[in-house]
């Protein structure tokens, strides 16, 4: 090979774009529109690939290799690898084994992926599924399916590619949930409107229970987007000049804190390609660089015996495996928990399922890793198979191009222990300055309902106060006026009576003295006994 022709095809491998950085796993979505459909990190047997299903289609997958599970397989988005500190863990492979917190300071082995791990992680069907409900049921999943690709094909001149339909678990007697399943990002965003879909079904008509999430394939993460900005504002910007976004989602760390990444989900696989194949987005005239949102592995926990890495069904383990305090028992439901958290991979105090397990967290960084090196290779050899690189001509030799080391993995154990704690003691200490806060909060409603009582006592007292003042001038007022009285009856009126019933009982004798009418003279001297009483003050009666 020439010095030109290296050169050429140095400056050719150059412009080969990078894999994309990988999205750190502890962004959290916020304000998520939908649920995933897949909760949880148990197996579980009603999505595994190990289900129930008829009899002809187990002979079916009986009859087909091996390797034809997994050409079948549509590629998804790879995942990411987590940025957290990986340590590598021993993996059991005895399926019903446990591994034990002793093994947790040991030298770093080399962890067992298995093919149902991969496959899970990869999940049975790319896409999350539409739920469709009937009120009886006469219709099967064979009409949803034909029905529906007959009808887009027709009324819409659109071919939807179906990967499978069929009745779901938990469909109950008030309705009959089937689930179909696509297989490509143009079909997903085609049926998410609901003007593409038949009214009928086999003359049925049907309801949406709910409708799926926005899967990986139809998201796009928008780099260094202010934190200072007006967020709302710049959600409406981007749904007015792309309406094909349903939602804008600003990420978040594992500490719930605000980051500059901003999560785009689109109804439009067209748009969010041509926004991808340009890397940027421009926004209130800001050009924003994008890139591809890249969703977390799944672990695949059996969910009999908390071990790693298979399902339920292939578990050899006879007893059941508390995934809370770890112990063996007979039957989980008769287990009397004694709720001390303890993990049977590492012996921390978090449940066996947690993804914060360092043997879970290593698992799920090895997996990661293995799934994107299978994309990667595959990538390369469809990319060397259909370029050329124009008309040059040249020899591979693996001399020239020798292979990169492998990253050296974090062994300090202790160090990272000690962070773990300390960030769980953070967290901890996270949570009691968030209950302070919310009793502060309490007490200070509790003040302030306590001065607007105390105001209203006090306006209360000071109308009493004013009230008794009003009363007290009134009674001095009466009391003057009683007295006045007093001194009218006493000084005047009641003398005027005694000369009055003085003169009657004169003109009542007569020349002798004697009285003309003794019952006169009775009365008087009875109103004149009175009249001194009352002027005594003494209680007389009438």
């Amino acid at each position: 090979m020439t010095s030109s022709s290296n050169n050429i095809l140095h400056k050719r491998l150059d412009e080969i774009p990078p894999v994309p950085p990988p999205v750190s796993t502890n962004m959290v979505m916020v304000s998520s529109p939908a649920t995933s459909i897949h909760k949880g990190l148990s197996s579980n047997d009603s999505f595994d690939d190990f289900e129930q299903v008829k009899n002809k289609k187990k002979q079916k997958r009986k009859r087909r290799p091996a390797a034809s599970t997994h050409s079948s397989a549509v590629v998804v988005s790879p995942p990411v690898i987590p940025t957290d500190p990986v340590i590598v863990m021993p993996v059991s492979q005895n399926l019903g084994q446990q591994v034990h917190a002793s093994q947790v300071m040991h030298g770093p082995q080399q962890i067992s992926i298995t093919n149902e791990s991969t496959r899970y992680a990869q999940t049975r069907y790319p896409f999350p599924p539409f739920s469709i409900r009937f009120n009886t049921g006469k219709v099967s999943s064979n009409h949803v399916k034909e029905g529906l690709i007959d009808y887009c094909k027709k009324e819409h001149q659109m071919e939807i590619n179906i990967m499978n339909c069929r009745l779901a678990n938990g469909s109950s007697n008030n309705g009959y949930d089937i689930l179909v399943f696509v297989s490509n990002a143009s079909s997903f965003s085609f049926l998410l409107d609901q003007n593409h879909w038949p009214n009928v079904f086999n003359n049925e008509t049907y309801t949406f229970p709910y409708f799926p999430s926005i899967p990986p394939q139809l998201s796009l993460l928008v780099k260094n987007v202010d934190l200072h900005l007006d967020f709302n504002e710049f959600c409406l910007d981007v749904k007015t000049r792309y309406p094909q976004i349903k939602n804008v989602i600003r990420m978040k760390n594992k500490f719930q804190n605000n980051i500059k990444l901003v999560k785009l989900e689109f109804t439009s696989s067209k748009v969010r390609e041509e926004l991808l194949n340009e890397r940027k987005i421009i926004i209130d005239y800001v050009a924003y660089d994008i890139e591809e949102y890249l969703a977390p592995a799944n672990v695949l926990i059996c969910s009999k015996c908390m071990g790693i890495g298979h399902f339920k069904k292939q578990c050899t383990q006879v007893k059941d495996t508390c995934h809370t305090c770890g112990d063996l028992v007979e039957d989980l439901k008769l287990h009397n928990c004694s709720k001390i958290e303890k993990c049977i991979h590492c012996g921390q105090n978090h449940k066996s399922n947690s993804l914060k397990c360092q043997v879970v967290k290593s698992f799920r960084a090895e997996l990661t890793r293995k799934l994107l090196s299978s994309n990667n290779r595959s990538n390369s050899s469809v990319t060397n198979t259909s370029n050329n690189y124009g008309n040059l001509n040249f020899t591979y030799n693996k001399s020239n191009f020798p292979e990169l080391l492998a990253p050296q993995l974090i062994q300090s154990n202790s160090m990272i222990i000690k962070l773990d704690d300390l960030l769980e003691k953070m967290s901890e200490v996270n949570a009691h300055l968030s209950n302070l806060k919310l009793k502060y909060d309490k007490f200070e409603q509790f003040m302030m309902e306590k001065n607007e009582s105390d105001s209203m006592v006090k306006d209360n007292l000071n109308l009493l106060s004013k009230q008794s003042s009003e009363l007290k001038n009134g009674v001095t007022q009466h009391s003057l006026l009683i007295q006045r009285h007093d001194n009218i009856f006493v000084k005047l009126i009641i003398p005027m009576f005694e000369d009055l019933f003085g003169l009657i009982s004169k003109q009542n004798q007569d020349r002798k003295g004697n009285p003309l009418d003794a019952d006169l003279k009775l009365k008087l001297e009875r109103y004149l006994i009175q009249m001194k009483k009352a002027k005594e003050g003494k209680h007389f009666s009438s």
